[in-house]
């Protein structure tokens, strides 16, 4: 069992985690089907997981309306997580982050060179995109343990990933 205090830190966490699972997501899609397009296949997510402070829980909002679609309290959160969790998505948050700043520089950079180089990062790409499979997969189910439920987009990237794994495992 964690605290209030912790339940918010960990809510904060979390929200940073997705927020950067959704903006690298797009581009990894589209590395791991080695270029072809990945909107046709893994459709947009339709809420955002976010903390809301205001409301002291966990949300899933909907992206159009901006309505709560299910709402976990920092309060039922201090029941269902312990200390350990907090460490593990404070290591999951940070990961994404690290790894959000490094796509976007590779992808900068592929922006800007020709030939030879555009393969390199490529590469650069591609590696990245084996680093970053598993704290998807984990980013994923530490929502689900908070208690939210994946709409498809989330069930998609999740399989998407899982399969890549598989695959770039044998």
């Amino acid at each position: 069992m964690i605290d209030l205090t912790t339940a918010a830190l960990v809510a904060k966490m979390a929200s940073d985690a997705v927020g950067a699972f959704d903006k690298l997501f797009r581009g990894y899609a589209d590395v791991v089907r080695k270029k072809e397009p990945s909107a046709p296949n893994v459709p947009p997510p339709d809420f955002a997981y976010v903390d809301a402070p205001e409301q002291n829980a966990f949300v899933a909002k909907s992206r159009r309306t901006g309505g709560t679609y299910q709402t976990v309290t920092y309060q039922e959160l201090c029941n269902r997580l312990d200390g350990s969790d907090r460490q593990h998505i404070e290591t999951l948050s940070q990961a994404m982050k690290n790894y959000e700043h490094q796509w976007n520089t590779v992808y900068e950079q592929r922006s800007m060179v020709s030939g030879m180089e555009i393969g390199r990062l490529d590469s650069q790409l591609e590696y990245l995109v084996k680093q970053i499979s598993d704290p998807l997969i984990r980013v994923l189910a530490f929502v689900e343990k908070m208690g939210l439920h994946l709409d498809d987009h989330y069930i998609m990237a999740r399989m998407l990933t899982q399969d890549y794994l598989r695959d770039t495992q044998h």
